[in-house]
């Protein structure tokens, strides 16, 4: 890692940038706020102005903690961090909805992104990878979906007040979470980094276990940002560790199975009908036995036949039973309505957060989101949003497999991480399937749902960033 201070969060000398920069970004921000309280006051939300005025002074107490340190990748650091502690931070949008604090760091990295491409380094461009397309066309696709379903929404449809104010959050959101992975891999280029945001997701992970298990009053603390995701990517960096990185100590090993089996023991054991944290967990940790060993993953996988073969009930009664106690099988119908509004508008969608007025009007005894990232990008994007999706998605999935293929064998960071984010992001798309885990839809999870959504798309970017630090050694390896 270099020295703090070598290189400026702009690129270059930040301290030797021009000073109208820095009065004019302290000005902006001092307006920001005030303009901020003053809307809070006039909707009527009082109570929200102390919060607003806090959440003011750590933006700027950061902001000049950013500028001291002069490296972009604690901004990154901060994401995480903010997701898993700060979830009682939020900001009013005059909906149920609320703003969250990685959201805020996520929109001031990218405007300071945006100034290192106008201001420090106007030669700067991406570095060349395989998901600039896919990110860069969905984005595009989303802006062009809300716009389009505007104009040719059913007039007949019922559109609640706020419905534009969703919507833009909505897109805000589904366009921020991509652009997360690309900036992470683009702003992350050395492994210490890596280091650092693995040991934090870690840290939190041990920190929401503890917390859940003996009802700490720091489990209200951290308790959205360790929904969705969260579990399947803390057991797979833990468990590669554990498995994969011989060169942690043995009493750092045996911590590491210890919170995993704490990890297990509270997702399998006390919660076994929540499946969106179980099931992808246990896939997650699946990916990481297979990648460390055929034999243990064949072992394992007996082991569980032999159990399910002689505890039916575990499958009867709390899989089944509980899905149909939940009314998990009714989204069966919610999906068959998406297909229908879907099939009306195939080609961009009707935009983000766009099917909620139609469930409203034409079907109002079931007007519920779908539980299924899948059928909500298809929705909000069409056809054509949805096959870029997915081709993110693939794009992402064999550069971690590619990393693995390339660290195999190493049994060091390098290749436990590898192994941790090929597994989480598969453990993702799983997720997929049970919610809206991966991009939260707006009048369910909301917008708060970027606390736990973000952790997917930070790892998911830094994935790629390995793969460049790769081909860096290696010149002669291309992306994949």
């Amino acid at each position: 890692m270099r020295p703090i201070g070598e290189s400026g969060i702009l690129g270059g000398n930040w301290h030797a940038g021009p000073l109208w920069l820095t009065r004019a970004s302290i000005v902006l921000g001092l307006l920001a706020a005030s303009l901020a309280i003053g809307f809070a006051a006039a909707a009527g939300h009082l109570d929200t102005i102390p919060l607003l005025i806090l959440i003011s002074a750590v933006a700027c107490l950061g902001t000049l903690l950013l500028y001291r340190l002069g490296r972009f990748e604690y901004g990154i650091l901060l994401v995480p961090l903010t997701a898993g502690l700060l979830n009682f931070a939020t900001l009013p949008t005059g909906t149920q909805s609320r703003i969250v604090m990685s959201l805020i760091v996520v929109f001031g990295l990218t405007g300071v992104w945006v100034l290192q491409w106008a201001v420090a380094d106007q030669q700067q461009r991406l570095r060349p990878s395989s998901i600039n397309a896919p990110v860069i066309a969905f984005i595009a696709i989303s802006l062009i979906s809300f716009v389009w379903s505007s104009l040719v929404r059913d007039p007949m449809l019922y559109v609640p007040a706020s419905f534009l104010v969703v919507q833009l959050a909505a897109l805000a959101v589904n366009i921020s979470l991509p652009f997360l992975a690309l900036m992470v891999s683009n702003k992350i280029r050395e492994i210490d980094w890596l280091r650092w945001l693995n040991w934090i997701v870690v840290g939190l992970g041990a920190l929401a276990v503890i917390s859940f298990l003996f009802q700490l009053p720091t489990h209200l603390l951290i308790s959205n940002g360790a929904r969705g995701v969260f579990p399947a990517w803390v057991g797979a960096l833990v468990g590669a560790q554990a498995l994969i990185n011989e060169d942690l100590a043995k009493w750092q090993r045996a911590l590491l199975l210890a919170l995993l089996a704490a990890l297990g023991y509270y997702y399998f054991i006390t919660i076994p009908d929540w499946f969106s944290g179980w099931l992808p967990l246990g896939v997650a940790l699946g990916v990481v036995v297979f990648r460390r060993s055929r034999k243990l993953f064949l072992v394992v996988l007996l082991f569980e036949t032999a159990f399910l073969a002689t505890h039916p009930t575990v499958i009867t009664q709390n899989v089944i039973g509980q899905a149909q106690n939940k009314g998990d099988f009714e989204r069966l119908d919610l999906w068959r309505n998406n297909l229908d509004l879907i099939a009306q508008h195939p080609l961009l969608g009707v935009g983000p957060a766009g099917y909620t007025p139609y469930y409203m009007t034409y079907h109002p005894q079931d007007a519920r989101s779908t539980h299924n990232n899948y059928f909500d990008v298809l929705a909000q994007t069409g056809i054509l949003g949805f096959v870029v999706f997915l081709w993110l998605l693939v794009r992402l999935l064999v550069i971690a497999w590619d990393n693995c293929r390339q660290l195999a064998n190493r049994r060091d960071f390098a290749e436990a991480f590898a192994t941790a984010t090929l597994a989480g992001g598969v453990a993702a798309c799983v997720a997929m399937m049970l919610g809206d885990w991966v991009l939260p839809f707006a009048y369910n999870q909301t917008i708060a749902g970027f606390d736990n959504a973000s952790l997917t798309w930070i790892l998911l970017g830094a994935a790629v960033s390995l793969h460049h630090i790769l081909a860096a050694q290696n010149p002669i390896k291309t992306d994949t």
